[in-house]
């Protein structure tokens, strides 16, 4: 029999619809737990080597790995027959240390501690149900529009990227977790010293999930400061401060450097600075700007062409809410240190892995178009999402059939309605005319839809008025205003 509290939740449409969208991507991503990575293991690429490092905390308890290693403990989970390889050097005191953020292995020690791989990648499992749920929450929260936002929730949460990524064992989905959750409290038209606690302490965990996240922490962090009172304003100062010396500190005493990057056999040691500079490249990276989505094997508009509709719709965010702006820098800052820092968009895991942490943002962009673009764009991301949920279930059933791999070819799978679409997109190994030819289609495509879009923000933009919000365009009712209790 159900509470009178469940009762009250379910009455709320909002939270009657995240808790649905949670329970049914529950059971969604179950499918996703024990597709293997490559032929010879179940996990690849850093997954192993996080999962070590639980290990060690469990068993030693410690962040150094050469227990692990003379017990070879980490045939627990990882079944390579040629055993794990070392991905780091010995620092000068001898100790061995994973060179990854280690706030994934200590999030994982429950569920590893449990079930070994399994019981993380059941934890993994319902942190990304739990991620848009929220998702669903802020999206409602901003559009007003409940249908269209738990649609456009749906259609990124149902995605290839977003399905495999709910249970690798990476900090992608963690840290867009923390992402989300720092955009609900600063929906706020103003934080208190409690929230602006919160925030110091979500953009905390952030940059201990990954010094990739940093830019998008500081961001977040700038606009905290600007919505935060004039007390929570040194409260949340004195508490990044305190975050940061902690960071430093505690990265010198494990790492020896400020990154944990120094540790990888790659650098050896080097010092942060030439390790940061070796990352960052702009001239022969930035075809990665629209080959993020549109390359054929590891471009995210192949495996979900809903995301295809992302890039152009971007603009519709400069008038959409409180927070529209801020979530288009984060997926704007984000998609330029996937081009320009990140080494590779090209390697041991599955397309997409540098932008899963504002993916769930991508949900916010559909969901304004869904309500404020012509018809014919809404048949057109309904269409796409569609196909999109169609690729992730073909991938499931060739992944189980062991027609391909994760990690590795994924991208090879003879699901007919996959590879009829693959002359669409260009291949960015090689460049050639065709590769061009199709680039130049793409953009035109793009850049269409984008003078649709900024047309659209443009009208609105002359027809604000005094009181709250645009003018809906095309007959559409104007937004109710923003009543923060439904969505808390």
């Amino acid at each position: 029999m159900m509470t009178r509290a469940g009762t009250r939740v379910l009455q709320r449409p909002v939270a009657a619809g995240a808790l649905t969208l949670f329970a049914l991507l529950l059971v969604l991503y179950s499918f996703s737990i024990g597709l293997r990575a490559t032929r010879g293991a179940s996990i690849t690429g850093d997954e192993p080597f996080y999962l070590l490092t639980t290990q060690s905390i469990l068993q030693d308890g410690d962040l150094d790995l050469r227990q692990q290693y003379e017990r070879q403990s980490y045939r627990s989970f990882f079944d390579h027959p040629d055993g794990l390889w070392k991905q780091s050097v010995p620092r000068a005191d001898g100790r061995l240390v994973s060179p990854h953020e280690p706030l994934l292995s200590v999030f994982l020690v429950p569920g590893f501690g449990l079930g070994g791989l399994l019981g993380a990648q059941v934890q993994l499992t319902v942190v990304a149900a739990a991620t848009f749920a929220l998702t669903f929450v802020l999206v409602a929260g901003e559009t007003r529009a409940l249908p269209a936002s738990w649609l456009a929730t749906a259609a990124v949460a149902v995605s290839a990227t977003a399905f495999v990524y709910a249970t690798e064992v990476y900090p992608e989905m963690p840290a867009a977790l923390c992402v989300v959750a720092v955009l609900l409290v600063l929906r706020r038209r103003e934080l208190r010293q409690r929230d602006a606690l919160f925030v110091a302490g979500l953009l905390t965990l952030l940059a201990w999930l990954g010094m990739k996240y940093v830019p998008l922490g500081a961001v977040a962090g700038l606009w905290a400061l600007w919505r935060c009172g004039r007390q929570a304003r040194l409260t949340f100062l004195a508490a990044c401060a305190l975050s940061a010396a902690v960071y430093v500190y505690l990265h010198l005493v494990i790492f020896g450097s400020l990154t944990a990057y120094s540790a990888n056999t790659v650098y050896e040691g080097a010092p942060a600075f030439d390790v940061l500079r070796s990352h960052i490249e702009f001239p022969r990276r930035s075809y990665r700007l629209w080959g993020l989505f549109i390359d054929e094997r590891f471009g995210i508009g192949r495996w979900a062409p809903v995301f295809l509709l992302v890039p152009p719709a971007l603009p519709l965010l400069l008038r959409s809410g409180r927070l529209g702006a801020l979530a288009g820098v984060l997926i704007g800052v984000q998609l330029l240190v996937a081009t320009f820092v990140a080494v590779t968009m090209m390697g041991y895991w599955f397309p997409g892995r540098m932008l899963v942490v504002v993916m769930p943002l991508f949900a916010l962009v559909l969901a304004q178009a869904l309500t404020r673009l012509p018809r014919l764009v809404h048949v057109l991301a309904v269409v796409l999402g569609v196909y999109s949920a169609t690729v992730t279930a073909a991938l499931v059933r060739a992944a189980r059939d062991g027609e391909v791999t994760i990690a590795v070819d994924p991208f090879d799978m003879h699901a007919r309605l996959f590879t009829a679409m693959a002359s669409l997109f260009p291949n960015y190994v090689q460049w050639t005319v065709e590769t061009n030819l199709l680039t130049a289609g793409w953009l035109l495509a793009g850049a269409v839809l984008l003078a649709m879009t900024l047309r659209l923000v443009w009208r609105e933009g002359r027809h604000v008025s005094s009181a709250r919000g645009p003018v809906a365009p095309g007959g559409f009712a104007p937004r109710r205003p923003t009543v923060d209790a439904d969505v808390r």
